[in-house]
């Protein structure tokens, strides 16, 4: 298995390589070289720049956080960038569970004070029409996930009803609101 450059990637299992080709994310050559149609590993790059800008705090709660949070879910379109993620506790990324940040918000009751969080908030409706737009215009190989791949072709195929659930009325694990962040802790 390679990626768009060329560079060989871990072999992934028979199962995963004949999904792949099924969804469409990528190609098999006629050496038998599975050549992926998208960005695998890129995404680390922004999740190295995110933790950076916004330490290891959770956009959200405030507490410890140690996973990149897409503000606009990639089901919705929302993109692997700086603009759209932040650094997000399990709890609370977890808890989301694809829905917007005005649901997230209103099951809380957080006060984001995040600027990328706060900037799509501010008008939540144009964030979601860009990163449609964005999503329509982009081409396959932009994808830096296997998920916003799979979004991308999902969106190309008018099936994006597949990967656009609607949330839940509440968040789906045992997040409670009105728990508070750690003032100190240790990262060993």
């Amino acid at each position: 298995m390679v990626d768009l450059a060329g560079r060989p990637l871990t072999p992934c299992s028979p199962e995963k390589a004949a999904q792949n080709l099924r969804d469409g994310l990528a190609t098999l050559s006629a050496d038998g070289i599975l050549r992926l149609n998208y960005r695998p590993l890129a995404h680390r790059r922004i999740y190295k720049q995110v933790q950076k800008r916004d330490g290891w705090l959770c956009a959200w709660c405030g507490g410890p956080g140690t996973t990149l949070d897409h503000v606009i879910p990639i089901c919705w379109g929302g993109e692997t960038a700086l603009e759209n993620c932040v650094i997000a506790c399990r709890a609370c990324n977890h808890s989301r569970n694809n829905a917007l940040p005005s649901t997230f918000v209103k099951w809380t009751g957080f006060r984001p004070r995040h600027p990328v969080i706060r900037g799509i908030l501010a008008d939540e409706p144009a964030a979601l029409r860009r990163a449609e737009q964005a999503l329509s215009e982009k081409p396959l190989s932009a994808c830096l996930s296997r998920e916003e791949a799979q979004v991308w072709v999902a969106f190309h195929s008018d099936t994006v009803e597949r990967v656009r659930p609607n949330p839940p009325e509440a968040p789906m694990t045992r997040f409670k609101p009105e728990s508070r962040p750690f003032r100190e802790y240790f990262v060993p």
